[in-house]
């Protein structure tokens, strides 16, 4: 077999040399790059292919091999971006708005409506000078936006759970997923006319619920997740074999139905983010390193390689389009976002504009469709590229000049008084929550063992002195752990006094727990403890696997509420992250279990569930005055 694929290589002249030199590049580049942070590594790899191209070199040609990979590439980065789309951002979006703010939803369907309007106008205007062939996909093409740069960068900020940011990202999600289905049924109609076939398209969209209806509770059944737990081995790799097989199968689908693939690998990376749980996250690791380890990379070199570099240089023509592309990429998004001034300012309403106006990935796959198609020519391809790498460089660069940095989280800090056994033991468990922990011990020899396993440990003078060598009033919470009630009562005591808010201590003779509840500490006494523990495995053992459990992302945190902006405000009126379930209100005592209508007060203890990604994210945002 070995000799048979070996000949077969010999005869029809294939040669992996062209193959290696893209990959070396594919390679070299973010290493070149890491210079230059603000320059995305796709817009170097279109550099890089353009090099090698017959454009400058000619070191690099289309062949079968390469083209066949550039293809797949081009698959999976729809599938990608499918993967990427959280569609809880449109799930929490409350029907109702407060203060005469404008919901964002609304404002994300305007803008993209106003989008589509001024890409429609500047189409016909670049047809009727004799600049682009087809005004209608020019317009298409030039509505697009780039999601994939919109999302980091508010993370980045923290921004993407304030309603600024969801109305950014809800603007961005709605300008992807519509161009996409817009692209797809102007090139059927292009390609075929305007016949009944057009409502094959349809089709995919069935298998997509299909899919989502049937793997969301099938996927869920426990002996069908132990099964694929037993197949997740690093020979079976079952999970990333279903999402490829996915993707293949949406690809054949839109094959099927003689529609450009775009759309199917698209819907394949939705439904699998539909279906996924988040244990799944290795998934999309894993696919993310086959797709942007090998193919992408592959696909945006060989769009460099195509790049006609000298059409674009020969003709003044193709400058002039290069350059009224680019100032009409930016003038579109940013007239359409001043819909976005009837809830915001004009600060953040140019920001918004300007971040909006990134394309990157959706732009240069709709204009190699068009090239395919003929609709648009290699001059506007090459316009388009360029427009491409010059708004992704620029756009988040202006975002960030025009909206100042947002604060830092401060990690939560909890501070254990007593590095004895059970303090240590507490605070490997805390650290395995991913906590920061640090220790005040007044025994210089235990503070040395606890050094020597790498935890922090403070020391001083007499207790009061050592509180505030550890800035006790700014932790989360304080535990005293050492040995003694005695000692532990007069921590408790001086802690109280200086306004502590969070003290759990460790009781050892019951008969004294009144004098720690009085103080109103939360005291625990072991004898007590083990029965409720017991007891709570045998009520509720999945509960208290996600309260002990550190081996997922999963965990149930309690915050208090800070933030002024949040109070008086019903928490359906409320945008939280998605992956974040409020599960109970404690206020002056009460436990109050929440609703729709229930507003808070500032001061709550919210005891909230949900990712470790969803409560950081949820935690900045009831914290920020």
């Amino acid at each position: 077999m070995i000799n048979f694929a070996v000949g077969l290589l010999m005869d029809e002249h294939l040669s992996f040399i062209p193959l290696l030199t893209v990959v070396g590049l594919a390679f070299v580049v973010p290493l070149f790059l890491a210079r230059f942070p603000q320059i995305p590594v796709v817009v170097g790899e279109i550099l890089a292919g353009i090099i090698v191209g017959g454009s400058v070199l000619g070191i690099v040609h289309e062949d079968f091999t390469l083209a066949l990979l550039a293809e797949i590439g081009f698959a999976f980065l729809l599938f990608l971006s499918g993967l990427e789309i959280d569609f809880s951002i449109l799930t929490t979006q409350s029907p109702r708005s407060k203060n005469g703010a404008t919901h964002p939803l609304v404002l994300a369907t305007g803008s993209f409506l106003l989008t589509l309007m001024m890409a429609s106008l500047v189409g016909f205007l670049l047809a009727r000078n004799g600049l682009v062939n087809d005004p209608w996909f020019t317009a298409l093409i030039l509505s697009t936006t780039s999601l994939g740069i919109v999302v980091p960068v508010l993370k980045e900020r923290g921004l993407n759970t304030t309603r600024y940011g969801q109305t950014i990202l809800l603007a961005a999600l709605l300008a992807d997923l519509a161009t996409m289905i817009l692209i797809t049924v102007y090139v059927a109609v292009f390609t075929s006319g305007l016949t009944f076939d057009i409502l094959l398209i349809f089709l995919l969209f069935f298998a997509f619920m299909l899919i989502y209806r049937l793997g969301f509770g099938i996927i869920r059944r426990p002996f069908v997740r132990r099964l694929i737990e037993q197949l997740e081995s690093a020979t079976s790799q079952i999970k990333v074999r279903f999402a490829l097989t996915i993707l293949m199968t949406f690809v054949v689908l839109a094959e099927f139905v003689d529609i450009e693939l775009i759309l199917g690998a698209f819907l394949a990376g939705a439904v699998i983010s539909l279906i996924s749980r988040p244990e799944d996250r290795n998934l999309v690791e894993k696919l993310d390193a086959m797709g942007y380890g090998f193919f992408i990379p592959v696909f945006f070199v060989m769009v460099g390689v195509q790049f006609e570099l000298n059409t674009l240089i020969e003709n003044p023509s193709s400058l002039l389009l290069a350059f009224l592309v680019l100032l009409a990429a930016f003038a579109i998004k940013f007239s359409a976002s001043l819909i976005f001034k009837l809830s915001f300012n004009w600060r953040e309403t140019i920001a918004g504009g300007s971040l909006l106006s990134a394309r990157l990935s959706l732009i240069i796959a709709a204009a190699a469709i068009g090239l395919r198609i003929e609709a648009i020519s290699e001059a506007t391809n090459a316009a388009l590229i360029l427009v491409a790498a010059l708004t992704s460089t620029f756009s988040p660069l202006i975002f960030n000049t025009l909206l100042p940095p947002a604060k830092k989280e401060i990690q939560r800090r909890f501070l254990i008084f007593g590095a004895a056994n059970l303090g240590i033991q507490v605070a490997d468990v805390l650290m395995r929550h991913g906590e920061k922990v640090y220790f005040l011990e007044p025994d210089k020899s235990l503070g040395d063992l606890a050094r020597d396993q790498g935890l922090e440990v403070i020391e001083g003078g007499s207790t009061r002195d050592c509180l505030e060598k550890a800035k006790v009033t700014e932790v989360e919470s304080l535990l005293v752990m050492t040995g003694g009630d005695k000692l532990n009562l007069e921590v408790c005591k001086t802690a109280v006094s200086m306004g502590v808010e969070s003290i759990v201590t460790i009781v050892n003779d019951p008969a004294r727990l009144t004098e720690f509840t009085d103080l109103g500490v939360e005291a625990i006494t072991p004898g007590m403890l083990r029965p409720t523990i017991i007891a709570t495995m045998a009520r509720n053992p999945d509960l208290f696997d996600l309260l002990t459990s550190t081996s997922d992302d999963r965990d149930i945190r309690e915050v208090l509420v800070r933030n002024r902006a949040l109070v008086g405000k019903p928490i359906s009126e409320l945008v939280f992250p998605g992956d974040s379930l409020i599960m109970t209100i404690s206020r002056n005592g009460q436990m109050i279990i929440p609703h729709g209508s229930s507003r808070l007060e500032h001061g709550d203890r919210l005891t909230v569930a949900g990712t470790f990604d969803a409560l950081k994210q949820f935690q900045q945002l009831v914290r920020n005055h």
